[in-house]
């Protein structure tokens, strides 16, 4: 058991509040105990009651500002239980009882049982001394008593309270990750099936596809009409660039049913497997990655706007800029993630055999991904460094 239960409310208005009441109540057991008969001052127990008047005092004052210290608290306790006993023995017409009850109390409520317990039979023994040593009433002695006993008890009943709230308050907060863990497995769930949906349907197809597109290449090409006609000419580059269009999206596919199945997998290994995947060739760029920041978990949608912008930036690189490597740059700050992929340029002059492939709306279905993740995508050249450059909120 912690030796401070941890208070429930943090709220500054409600503190404050606390600590306005706490000094009404010292201020109300000061006047009493001053008024009362016989007073404080220097004649008779007027000494004693000074003195147990200012122990209480401190420890009253001590507790206000020993929020959240257990050492200062169980001081600022002690005192006050001890000059509030003695003061239940010196000026028994004072309500300054009340101190060395309320210290129980809190003690009860805030501290180890056997420091709260100690707490009260100080009070008791400090009440029990001064009622013998002043003669004070038996049945007064015995009634002040039973008050620490029920500060006490009191703050035992206020402890098991405080338990049983922090008890539902963590059963709650287990049930909200217990309820996003199965969220979380159900969606994982259903990319499985959909991505398994995809390679069964559409990556079969493209498949065939790309595999007839090849026949059909193959047969124009070994027709001596193709060389005669013109026409057959035209039909065979077109059957050639269907067979490309129909290779890049089986990869495509291939990408997706991979990115939709690896969602339990970290960022940065995704990226990782840009430059060391089995789809690495020879027209692939070579590719660098470097992370900064503590890596960690995004939201799905934003895990995959983030690798398609990588994937997008080598592919174009392969494109317009052969030979040239690919550096990407994975930044996590505490309010977003970024990642920038930037390669040189080539030369105006040099070939790029790559260049007429694709449909031309990379970029743009990138931009679209990264505002559907709430982030934001920009290109520009920087230095003869193309970057693309894609943040998304964390």
């Amino acid at each position: 058991m912690p030796a401070v239960v941890p208070a429930l409310r943090d709220r500054s208005a409600y503190l404050w509040g606390i600590r306005v009441m706490r000094l009404a109540g010292l201020a109300a057991l000061f006047f009493s105990t001053v008024h009362a008969r016989p007073p404080a001052g220097w004649h008779g127990r007027g000494p004693a009651i000074s003195c147990a008047l200012g122990v209480m005092a401190a420890g009253w004052l001590l507790w206000i500002a020993a929020e959240h210290r257990p050492r200062l608290l169980t001081v600022s306790l002690a005192a006050t239980a001890l000059g509030g006993g003695a003061l239940g023995g010196l000026s028994p017409h004072s309500v300054g009882i009340a101190a060395a009850a309320v210290a129980a109390l809190v003690a009860a409520a805030a501290l180890t049982p056997e420091t709260s317990i100690a707490i009260a039979v100080a009070a008791s023994l400090a009440l029990a001394v001064t009622t013998i040593v002043v003669g004070g009433g038996t049945a007064v002695m015995l009634g002040y008593l039973v008050l620490v006993g029920a500060g006490l008890g009191m703050g035992f009943i206020r402890l098991g309270q405080i338990q049983r709230a922090e008890q539902a308050e963590a059963l709650l907060e287990q049930t909200r990750r217990a309820q996003q863990a199965e969220a979380q497995a159900a969606v994982l769930h259903e990319r499985t099936r959909i991505a398994r949906e995809i390679h069964d349907i559409l990556a079969h197809s493209l498949g065939a596809l790309s595999m007839q597109l090849e026949a059909a290449q193959a047969l124009l090409q070994a027709s001596p009409a193709t060389g005669e006609d013109p026409a057959l000419g035209k039909a065979l580059g077109c059957v050639g660039r269907a067979g490309d269009l129909a290779r890049t999206g089986l990869t495509e596919t291939r990408r997706a049913v991979h990115a939709l199945r690896e969602d339990s997998v970290l960022l940065p290994e995704l990226l990782a497997r840009l430059a060391t995947g089995p789809e690495q060739d020879d027209t692939a760029p070579a590719v660098r990655l470097q992370v900064a920041g503590t890596v960690r978990r995004l939201e799905p949608d934003a895990t995959l706007a983030v690798l398609r912008t990588a994937q997008e930036a080598v592919t174009n690189a392969a494109k317009h800029a052969p030979g040239q490597p690919v550096t990407l740059t994975l930044v996590y700050t505490e309010d977003h993630t970024t990642l920038t992929a930037s390669n040189p340029l080539s030369d105006a002059a040099a070939p790029r055999p790559l260049g007429a492939s694709g449909a031309g709306y990379g970029l743009t279905g990138l931009r679209e991904r990264a505002l559907l993740a709430g982030g934001t995508l920009h290109t520009e050249v920087v230095d003869n460094t193309w970057q693309v450059c894609v943040t998304i909120p964390a």
